[in-house]
């Protein structure tokens, strides 16, 4: 307000200085010399410019008195050609919803001449180019040349570094998604809103899947480039009006706003599926990733926590994955949240090792069939999976191992479950081996904690010497990136495996796809296809030729494939089609008690007797 009122001052000295005669301003500057030096300066354009920047006089009829060189700069209108001119020719200002503001400055200085006025920042169009932001002010004169001065300044630089550092507050500075704050904030706007008292909106937590594999096999650098991939999956996947953010590591949240359940479900399965339909590729090798999502409907209210917002959906989120990851989960009802609280307070410790010690977990085989006659010989072959009783239920691998990695007992896990399989192997086929013509084999799944694990040999050793069973009947399967990321580890245990007469499978191949020269080191027997390309080997021409190209190496490599995840007869059609020798999955056989293979040897025995 001081710049204003001393402008007001200056613009009256600078008139009154102009209307003396020649020889009034000699006389006075004779009498006067200190105050004529201060005339003469009222009357240079840089005493205007220091002080405000653009300055425009304009009398009450809205003509243009007066432009000084600031104003010339930023209009690009010459001073010598606006004199006379409609203001609103001259100056074209309008506030940032694009509303005029020249009349709105002259009604309001009519009702209030004596109060100058602050627009703030405000749009200034310039003749040609584009509009600039500028922080406009405005003044009466009130001597008896009335006039409005408008005052501004250039503020389009300030304003784009501040909306740069904003942004950069604001946005994930790898991904250029909102960041957590920014979104936290929005939603918590947006959730405390009640002008729509029907509306919905849902809120997503997305935790991606296999992340820490790439992140671990291929580094820092890999991780970084996989996250910048995703969030443009996120942002071509949703609506305009939703929002993405990156909560932290491989975390991210979705708010889809004005959105019922059903529909906001509907969005996270098209996200889902475009993430398992997603290959990255990193120096030669392929990878495929998924997600967990958990999801929850909620209506806007004024005493919503945000905090249990968050809270719940994470929680749903975190349902996911223990049901086998991979899936969206909406958020539970009251009863069902409680028997997942009361999960997820489980002491995981001490179930696990109970079920170690007390023999609780459940060995499950699934079939592998043969799609060739030729490879159907006198060998079933059966993958070994890991359930576990809990209150009236069975879970799968996908609830508990997670935990089990965390708590370190995956080696005791898979001991056990060697353990356990060559009991039966030696109690149900070994002594039946001679009277039918069939034998079975069993793949049984190593961790990367036992690849690594310096005794694990011994204990295989151990296990087959103890129980008699023949080697070449049981099959360890690594997936392919355990293989690749501790690669030492895995040549070293799957060579010493193979000498005592075992068999080995990658697991998963397809996941990792690298130059393919570790192939050659492992003494391998099976490849087991990456069920991720079997599932859409139908629909996804790609999918269709990565198990091709899978085959084909195993081919060249005298190795034998299994494909996964098979689930209905045209899947099936198509591996007959590609030659893949195995195939396994739900329509091929669904996953039954290992204590069956003795029930099924004894009908097989009383068959020949």
């Amino acid at each position: 307000m001081a710049v204003l009122q001393a402008l007001s001052l200056l613009w009256s000295a600078r008139h009154q200085w102009q209307t003396l005669s020649v020889s009034e301003q000699e006389g006075f500057a004779l009498s006067n010399p200190v105050a004529a030096t201060s005339a003469e300066q009222v009357n240079t354009e840089w005493v205007l410019d220091a002080l405000a920047g653009g300055v425009v006089v304009v009398n009450l009829q809205g003509k243009v008195t007066y432009m000084n060189a600031s104003a010339e700069k930023l209009t690009l209108w010459q001073r010598d050609k606006v004199i006379g001119e409609p203001v609103d020719k001259v100056l074209r200002l309008d506030d940032l919803q694009g509303n005029p503001i020249i009349q709105r400055a002259f009604d309001a200085h009519r009702a209030h001449p004596g109060h100058p006025l602050q627009f703030g920042q405000v749009k200034l169009h310039p003749r040609v180019g584009e509009a600039k932001f500028v922080e406009l002010h405005t003044t009466c004169i009130l001597d008896e040349r009335k006039a409005v001065v408008f005052i501004f300044r250039d503020v389009t630089a300030d304003r784009k570094v501040i909306n740069r550092l904003y942004r950069q507050a604001s946005r994930d500075a790898l991904t250029d998604l909102m960041n957590r704050s920014s979104f936290e904030q929005y939603v918590e706007q947006l959730a405390h809103d009640t002008s729509s008292l029907l509306r919905t909106h849902v809120l997503a937590s997305v935790d991606l899947d296999n992340f820490k594999i790439i992140n671990d096999t291929c580094g820092h650098l890999a991780g970084d480039e996989l996250l910048k991939q995703v969030a443009q999956i996120f942002r071509h996947s949703v609506r305009t009006s939703d929002k993405v953010a990156r909560i932290g590591g491989d975390e991210f949240a979705v708010f889809l706003e004005g959105c019922s359940q059903d529909k906001g479900r509907g969005i996270m399965e098209t996200i889902l599926t475009e993430l398992r339909n997603f290959r990255f590729s990193w120096e030669g090798r392929v990878f495929s990733i998924g997600a967990s999502i958990g999801l929850l409907e909620f209506m806007p209210a004024s005493h919503i926590q945000i905090k249990q917002l968050f809270a719940d959906a994470d929680r749903a989120c975190y349902t996911a994955k223990a049901l086998g990851r991979n899936q969206v989960f909406v958020h539970a009802g009251e009863g069902e949240t409680e028997a997942i609280s009361n999960q997820r307070v489980t002491d995981w410790g001490k179930l696990l090792k109970d079920a170690i010690r007390e023999d609780r977990f459940m060995l499950f085989i699934q079939p592998i069939a043969p799609l060739s006659e030729g490879r159907a010989d006198n060998i079933r072959q059966y993958e070994v999976l890991l359930r576990l009783p809990f209150r009236q239920t069975l879970l799968n691998p996908g609830s508990f191992l997670p935990m089990a990695d965390r708590l370190d007992l995956m080696v005791s896990i898979d001991r056990w479950i060697i353990r356990k399989s060559l009991d039966v192997l030696a109690k149900c086929c070994v002594s039946a081996a001679g009277q039918v013509g069939e034998q079975t084999r069993l793949m049984i799944n190593l961790s990367s904690h036992t690849v690594q694990d310096a005794e694990c040999f011994a204990y295989v050793e151990q296990q087959i010497k103890r129980t008699g069973v023949d080697p070449s009947m049981i099959c360890f399967e690594i997936s392919e990136s355990v293989a690749i990321s501790n690669f030492v580890h895995s040549k070293r245990i799957m060579n010493a495996l193979h000498s005592l007469g075992c068999h080995l499978v990658l697991d998963d191949f397809g996941s990792g796809f690298s130059s393919l020269n570790y192939l050659r080191e492992l003494p391998l027997s099976y490849l087991k296809i990456d069920g991720n390309f079997v599932h859409n080997l139908v629909s996804n021409p790609v999918d269709a030729a990565m198990v091709k190209a899978v085959h084909e190496v195993g081919q060249v490599m005298n190795l034998l494939t299994i494909a996964e995840l098979v689930e209905d007869a045209e899947t099936l059609q198509h591996l007959r089609q590609i030659g893949v020798d195995f195939a396994q999955g739900y329509y091929c056989g669904r996953p039954v008690p290992l204590m069956q293979l003795c029930q099924q040897q004894e009908q097989r025995l009383q068959v020949v007797a």
